[in-house]
């Protein structure tokens, strides 16, 4: 028995098994630390994702404000707000970063001069929100330039 346990097979079958129990344990603290991860993180939260304004005249800026709320149990960083043309503008509060339960709002103008129609916009919001990184808000209207 002691010169199976000093053999090359053995030493190779003890190998193995430790490089298993290594993986094993490894592995096992790999998902366990992701899931505590995944229970400190933001999550944001929209009253409203869409806004419609109606028919309005043809001219002013319109104004709407996105209200949201942080859901999650970890910080929640606004990264970066873009609007999907020029004609549409897209603010924070002043802020980018909100904890638990805090809210805030995306501040959206529409510039409805030399415009006629229906006009569907987007704004994109990303977050660090792992479900939502990326989020898209949708304004729309009807402009006609024979209301007042």
């Amino acid at each position: 028995m002691s010169n199976f346990i000093q053999s090359k097979t053995a030493k190779t079958v003890y190998f193995v098994f430790g490089i298993f129990v290594i993986s094993a344990v490894m592995f096992f603290l790999m998902n366990n630390s992701k899931i505590a991860a995944s229970g400190s993180t933001s999550k944001i939260v929209f009253e409203s994702e869409v806004h419609d304004f109606g028919t309005v005249p043809q001219g002013p800026q319109l104004e709407y404000s996105f209200k949201f709320t942080n859901k999650g149990k970890g910080a929640l960083v606004i990264e970066k707000v873009q609007p999907s043309c020029g004609c549409t503008g897209a603010t924070t509060d002043g802020k980018n970063e909100y904890s638990k339960n805090e809210s805030g709002e995306i501040k959206i103008t529409f510039n409805t001069q030399g415009r006629q129609g229906r006009q569907e916009k987007q704004i994109m919001v990303f977050t660090n929100d792992p479900e939502n990184p990326q989020k898209a808000l949708r304004i729309s209207c009807d402009i006609d330039p024979n209301v007042k």
